[in-house]
């Protein structure tokens, strides 16, 4: 006679469910670490733009050049706006600005300055 209890070793819904749960976590961990590496680099080169902003400025006061021009250094092109401050005599807003070769702003760095 034919044995009808046979069972079959089988996967109930809710190891199914854990199991699915798992993957989608590993998945959205790993996107994060993606996402992470490739915003690094653009990190990196911001801080290097405001590193040479810093310098740039710092420059600027010593030799008290407060003319508008641009210059370029390296890859970067910095852009250099003197302005008089609204509704004073004697200090005036510089602004500089890093942009790259495809015209991207990187960095921007506004300071007050004043002059005696």
């Amino acid at each position: 006679m034919v044995q009808l209890n046979h069972k079959l070793k089988a996967s109930t819904l809710m190891e199914s469910l854990i199991a699915m749960i798992i993957i989608i976590v590993c998945f959205g961990a790993a996107t994060m670490i993606y996402s992470n590496v490739l915003n690094s680099d653009n990190q990196r080169v911001q801080l290097k733009a405001s590193l040479l902003l810093n310098e740039e400025a710092i420059g600027i006061k010593m030799e008290k050049n407060f003319i508008d021009s641009e210059k370029q250094v390296g890859d970067w092109t910095i852009k250099k706006t003197v302005e008089l401050y609204s509704q004073t005599e004697n200090v005036y807003k510089l602004s500089l600005s890093a942009v790259n070769k495809s015209g991207k702003i990187i960095a921007v760095r506004n300071e007050l300055i004043l002059i005696e």
